[in-house]
């Protein structure tokens, strides 16, 4: 039997399919062995959130029902989560195939972003080590999350790192987030994500079902987040009160251009004037709007910051002292150009039957 014939004679054996060894030399077969060590390490760490809220009408009752991931961000049962349900009356969690009721710590609105603590027990609990976001991970990095849909078990999905993004259509976002292709569906809102090492990158906060992507609140917001809402339930942000405008510049891209401050802000007791052209706010560029309320975002109240600015062909360097900003502002005051922040992601609720848990 020549070569050609014992070939075939093997394909037929084999009903038509040819099997072969997989190539461990592949980096597509590193990613799929980080996937599984990362899901093994760290699938422990997340769990399933409840939460219930009884809607009475005149003449009917309804019990809303709103499920999502979260993840244990201490031993003894701190939870962080995104989209948790409004007003509820009862919340809980499933955790390795125990329910555990859970109370609310603290939230803040501005990222949507909750706190919970297990109650009345003694176990202790694997947690995620929340810290700042490696600097190397960008654009093109691989992305791997762990989420709870629907009812289905803890599961691993991956995508890439596409962009940082200030603002979706008209909308700021409160800081630059995480644009990816990791697809979210029910219930996976809330889920961590990881880079390939395995380091928490930060949780999923908002899905683009039409795009098959979505985008993910970083690893040093949540760090920021958690902090606050661990120490006081809330979390202090800084507000500078500066209103600025856009102008075409020779390079046919955009200045932010002072147009005044707010009466009794930080920046009405400083020496910025109308027609500055804002390049950096401590450590951070200044391109567009957005960047403002990024940089407010981790500008702590009490701090001193330094504001460069071109002003007369010359740069100046203009201190502002932070002061805290009131997440519930005024109408006239959200109209601003400038708010230092972003309007929370909305929520979505499922109204069920009477008898459902």
């Amino acid at each position: 039997m020549n070569r050609l014939v014992f070939t075939s004679f093997c394909i037929c054996l084999l009903g038509g399919s040819v099997f072969a060894q997989p190539d461990t030399t592949h980096p597509s077969f590193s990613i799929q062995e980080r996937v599984r060590d990362i899901y093994n390490s760290s699938r422990d760490c997340v769990v399933r959130v409840k939460a219930t809220r009884k809607d009475s009408t005149e003449d009917k009752t309804n019990r809303v029902l709103k499920m999502g991931s979260g993840f244990f961000v201490s031993k003894d049962g701190h939870i962080l989560t995104t989209g948790l349900l409004r007003n509820a009356d009862q919340i809980w969690i499933e955790h390795d195939n125990a329910f555990f009721l859970a109370q609310l710590i603290g939230h803040d609105s501005l990222c949507n972003v909750s706190m919970l603590k297990v109650m009345d027990t003694e176990k202790e609990f694997p947690f995620l080590s929340v810290s700042d976001r490696a600097e190397e991970v960008g654009p093109g990095s691989v992305l791997v999350g762990l989420t709870c849909a629907l009812e289905f078990k803890v599961a691993p999905t991956f995508g890439l790192f596409q962009s940082e993004e200030i603002s979706f259509g008209t909308s700021l976002f409160p800081t630059k987030m995480i644009r990816s292709s990791v697809p979210l569906g029910p219930g996976e809102i809330g889920a961590p994500l990881f880079d390939l090492h395995g380091r928490f990158v930060g949780i999923a906060h908002a899905a683009l079902t039409d795009l098959g992507s979505s985008f993910i609140l970083p690893a040093d917001a949540c760090l920021r987040i958690r902090d606050g809402l661990l120490l006081s339930g809330q979390v202090d942000y800084g507000w500078f009160g500066v209103t600025v405008s856009r102008k075409l510049n020779e390079q046919h891209a955009f200045d932010i251009i002072v147009e005044g401050t707010v009466d009794g802000s930080p920046a009405s007791k400083s020496s910025l004037k109308k027609g500055d052209c804002i390049k950096k706010i401590g450590s951070v560029e200044v391109q567009d709007r957005g960047d403002l309320a990024h940089a407010a975002f981790f500008a702590k109240p009490g701090t001193v910051v330094p504001f460069l600015v071109h002003r007369d062909d010359k740069s100046v360097s203009v201190p502002i002292k932070v002061e805290k900003r009131s997440i519930v502002m005024k109408e006239e005051e959200s109209q601003i150009a400038e708010v230092d922040g972003a309007v929370p992601g909305d929520e979505s609720e499922n109204p069920s039957s009477e008898n459902n848990p």
